[in-house]
């Protein structure tokens, strides 16, 4: 098995499937063309296949094997098939896929820190990209996967065991979207009884102990665009800058701990701007109409509705504060300046979601916005297929022009959501399978104590994964945050019915890793070739035979 586990990887890493971009598509074939080949499936080739993802520019596929054994409780293994890129590695980017001796010596003469000095000396590590994020877990499952589907042949093998891995993951995951709809087809045509799920993503050291997630955060980039008051700066009093209204936003939501969720001594890291600026595109000395900026929330239960809903409040906050602002300076300035003759500074500002927005423009004169909205949709679409634009400034870019058909006189603050979304999920909380992921982890702590390892549980993995489309946690109007998601439609689309009907617990275990998206990254061989496969295949079995 470990030959076999190490030949897998070696063929993994070599495929350059960096995300999103025209090679990634490799691996699908290739898990593909693994699995006709296999006895088991020649056999039963109804039991595999290879799904075209609708419209993908990148022609990627979500290959899938099925093993039916004397039962239908049913373990499954998903987990992503694409890479983050190698610019990192420098003159080493295209080595990083040749796993071996000659990039461990190439990487052995470059300036390595301590830590991975040692490591590199050991000899106990392997280095290369997509070793451990995440090739080096398929690689593993891979060979369970082939080793069970001999006892299936044979007739012994207790239980079923789904394979699917998928693309995209490092970006938007449209594989695990879509692959969800594939697990519902499965589960409903072979009436399978699933058990659990486990993305072999890599583990990493906690207070000394390998980690094992028992859930996954979630991830939303709430996207606020503020329209002020032009004026030329010589008269600056007859406008309102919206960049001092986007900053007092931005002062409190950046780095704020009101958003950040807590559950059983773990907490969800505040959120962060990614994005912050005006949006004039050439000079001259006006003060800037608009200015706009996303960031990243992550949660353990906030919902899009709860976010929008405090975001809203903040932003009605921030719009009267700067109102009461500039009245201010403005008084005093009128002592300054005897030409200053307004008695007061007044606006009425707005604050609008995206989908109220619409629905105003639509009241006012639906067949014409449906019609201006509709070209304006395919037009950005058209520069998302092309790889021109990406979703968070598109989404800034549909905001902007259905906020110039709407032709709005008042500060006003726009609220929305871009792509993509990432529902948290906890797996011992879904219903039906109450504690399944807790059962997981105890019998995961007990097979690894063989081996001198010690486990560290955690609900939550805080590296954001596909296993929010396995299970959907708390429940919220999920028309809501499609309507406040200005590309959702044929661009971005999450099939929220499907997930919760699928309801799949979920671990993420997977062999030890260090700098997983650095250019050194490491799996050590240990937990690659030996302990973590002996450590799954007890679990498996275990969920057989429950």
């Amino acid at each position: 098995m470990q030959d076999r586990i190490y030949r897998y990887l070696k063929e993994l890493v070599a495929l350059d499937t960096v995300s999103c971009t025209n090679t990634e598509y490799k691996a699908g074939d290739w898990f593909a063309d693994f699995f006709k080949k296999m006895p088991y499936f020649q056999k039963h080739p109804e039991l595999t296949g290879q799904f075209v993802i609708p419209g993908d520019t990148y022609n990627r596929t979500i290959p899938w094997a099925l093993i039916l054994g004397n039962t239908k409780k049913t373990v499954i293994t998903s987990g992503h098939y694409d890479v983050v890129g190698t610019d990192n590695y420098g003159t080493l980017n295209r080595m990083a896929f040749e796993m071996g001796p000659m990039l461990d010596a190439e990487l052995a003469k470059k300036d390595l820190d301590a830590e991975a000095r040692a490591d590199m000396e050991s000899g106990e590590w392997l280095w290369g990209r997509g070793v451990g994020d995440m090739k080096g877990g398929l690689a593993i499952h891979l060979a369970l996967f082939e080793d069970y589907a001999k006892q299936a042949e044979e007739g012994t093998l207790p239980g079923s065991y789904l394979y699917m891995p998928v693309p995209d993951e490092e970006s938007f995951s449209v594989g695990m979207r879509e692959g969800a709809k594939i697990l519902r087809h499965l589960i409903e045509k072979y009436e399978l009884d699933i058990k659990l799920m486990v993305i072999p993503e890599p583990s990493n050291l906690t207070n000394g102990k390998q980690s094992l997630s028992r859930g996954t955060v979630g991830k939303m980039m709430p996207v606020v665009m503020v329209q002020g008051i032009t004026a030329h700066v010589g008269h600056c009093f007859n406008g309102l800058s919206p960049i001092g209204i986007l900053a007092d936003i931005y002062s409190k939501t950046n780095n704020c701990l009101d958003f950040s969720d807590s559950y059983d001594g773990e907490a969800a890291c505040p959120p962060t701007w990614q994005k912050f600026r005006d949006m004039k595109e050439q000079y001259d000395v006006t003060i800037p109409l608009r200015a706009s900026g996303y960031f990243t929330l992550l949660c353990f239960e906030k919902t899009p509705e709860e976010v929008i809903t405090k975001l809203r409040e903040i932003s009605k906050q921030a719009l009267d504060e700067n109102v009461e602002r500039i009245n201010a300076t403005y008084q005093a300035y009128k002592k300054l300046d005897k030409s200053a003759d307004k008695e007061k500074i007044t606006y009425s500002p707005e604050v609008y979601t995206f989908e109220e927005l619409c629905n105003k423009l639509k009241a006012e004169n639906e067949e014409a916005f449906n019609k201006y909205y509709y070209a304006l949709y395919a037009d950005i679409s058209k520069e998302i297929n092309a790889g021109t634009i990406n979703f968070p400034d598109a989404t800034l870019k549909i905001m902007a022009k259905v906020m110039d058909y709407a032709d709005l006189k008042q500060p006003t603050v726009l609220l929305g959501f871009a792509p993509p979304y990432y529902p948290p999920v906890n797996s011992d909380v879904i219903p039906g399978h109450e504690n399944a992921a807790l059962e997981a982890y105890e019998i995961v702590e007990k097979a690894s104590a063989k081996y001198g390892v010690e486990m560290y549980n955690e609900h939550f993995f805080m590296g954001i994964s596909d296993g929010s489309y396995t299970a959907m946690g708390k429940p919220f109007d999920y028309s809501k945050f499609s309507k406040n998601t200005p590309a959702y439609g044929d661009l971005y689309s999450l099939d929220f019915e499907t997930i919760e009907a699928n309801n799949i617990p979920f671990i993420l275990y997977g062999p030890l890793t260090k700098e997983y998206h650095q250019w050194t990254e490491r799996s050590l061989k240990k937990s690659m070739l030996e302990i973590v496969p002996a450590v799954t295949k007890e679990l498996f079995e275990a969920e057989w035979n429950k």
